[in-house]
């Protein structure tokens, strides 16, 4: 995705705004019930995401201490897939001290 420059981004007004959240909350609390579902599995992933929500951490800080890019870990939580490497370091990542 390219994030256009700020000039040339024009201000929104209340109902351009309004209508923005109408259209992308559906699916914004689809993810959500999604990784819920996700983390609730009696498998080894669902596991890991439940060690991670428990982390309390911002994604981002999870992204900077294990390298899984943004958009892989926020896939992940909602109940896609990685890969067993990055599993291995959200594993340790995750691992109480």
């Amino acid at each position: 995705m390219t994030i256009p420059p700020m000039e040339s981004v024009k201000p929104m007004n209340d109902a351009e705004i309004e209508a923005a959240v109408r259209a992308e909350l559906p699916g914004l609390l689809e993810r959500r019930q999604a990784g819920e579902r996700a983390a609730a599995e009696d498998t080894v992933s669902g596991r890991l995401r439940r060690a991670v929500k428990a982390m309390r951490q911002p994604y981002e800080q999870v992204c900077q201490v294990t390298g899984i890019p943004f958009e892989q870990l926020a896939d992940f939580m909602a109940g896609g897939q990685v890969a067993s490497d990055s599993l291995d370091r959200l594993a340790a990542a995750a691992e109480p001290r």
